[in-house]
């Protein structure tokens, strides 16, 4: 088993700062003997040597955690986000400690309050409000913080976040010619990238001639599956049969829609046009003509950890919202005629 400096000093009976010295190639400097070298590096050899992280940590005031508070992990972006993010803090030597928030303002106050009781170095983090940025950006302990996903403009916080208005008016100009009937299904309405989405929809739709009236907006709840289920049974019973078109703010409310749809037509029409903000591998099995945003991922990670790092090192950092410009990908529809 790998010994720690303060073990490899009792096995050989010198000091500490002897086996520091040893370590770090520093014994000529300093003058230790090569009998006492020896003796460490065969010690050293033999069980090999492990770095105390907890002094470590104490010496340097860091604990080489980063938190991440995020909504949560069943919409498959923010999964994506997550791991990508993940990987890139591990490789620059930190462990990423995640936490999700639910879009509880009280779940996420007690969430950051943890994280930040554990010392960590900085705070990643998917406001759940414009209030609760404000408070965010307020009482941040002296702690690295960047914005994630989504800017309420309440704080002076570094942010990243997707182009979403841009990629609404991409969404909304390939639907125009596609189908004759179109219902955005949204949720979460107090969100600035929901907004954003359904504002970008709107005027792309419009550049095309192609008019989306209030009637053909529906709101409900937060951005969970069951809102999306719920949307769609409403709207399915003001029709008297499933749309012709439909438009997601998300993947959890498509999954939602396409749920209610199935259980109660036992299937989804290959017909509907679906437009859908963030993209899912799956989508690529639907026999549907599709539109979906898909975000850069790894461009908002790669970012995002970018800021972290300059506010850890003291290192001047723009105190404003970093934009991330999406793609759209069309996919016509797998369906025989």
């Amino acid at each position: 088993m790998a010994k720690t400096v303060d073990e490899i000093a009792d096995l050989a009976g010198v000091s500490v700062t002897s086996v520091r010295l040893v370590i770090n190639g520093q014994d000529k400097k300093y003058r230790i003997s090569e009998k006492t070298r020896d003796k460490i590096q065969g010690i050293i050899k033999q069980h090999g040597y492990v770095i105390n992280q907890t002094a470590r940590n104490l010496k340097l005031k860091q604990t080489q955690t980063i938190g991440l508070v995020i909504p949560s992990l069943t919409n498959p972006f923010f999964a994506i986000l997550t791991e990508t993010l993940e990987a890139g803090c591990r490789a620059a030597g930190y462990q990423l400690i995640t936490a999700c928030s639910g879009d509880d303002e009280e779940t996420e106050e007690n969430v950051i309050k943890n994280l930040m009781a554990r010392g960590i170095d900085g705070l990643f983090v998917t406001p759940s409000s414009a209030d609760r940025q404000k408070i965010i950006g307020s009482n941040r302990d002296n702690k690295p913080i960047v914005v994630l996903d989504r800017d309420f403009g309440t704080s002076d916080l570094p942010a990243v976040a997707t182009d979403n208005f841009k990629g609404g008016v991409n969404i909304g100009k390939k639907l125009a010619g596609m189908t004759s009937e179109l219902f955005f299904l949204g949720a979460g309405i107090s969100l600035p990238s929901v907004q954003a989405r359904l504002k970008g929809v709107v005027v792309g739709l419009g550049s095309n001639g192609f008019k989306l009236t209030d009637n053909e907006i529906i709101i409900h709840g937060k951005n969970e599956r069951i809102n999306g289920y719920l949307i769609m049974q409403q709207l399915c019973q003001r029709l008297g049969r499933a749309p012709l078109g439909i438009v997601t703010v998300s993947l959890p409310i498509l999954e939602g829609a396409m749920e209610y749809l199935r259980e109660t037509f036992g299937e989804v029409n290959p017909g509907m046009v679906i437009g859908s903000f963030d993209n899912h591998p799956m989508l690529e099995f639907c026999p549907n003509p599709v539109v979906a945003m898909k975000q850069d991922t790894t461009a908002l990670s790669e970012l995002a950890l970018k800021l972290m790092k300059q506010l850890i090192n003291n290192e001047d950092t723009e105190r404003k919202l970093h934009i991330i410009q999406p793609n759209v990908i069309e996919r016509q529809s797998l369906s025989k005629p």
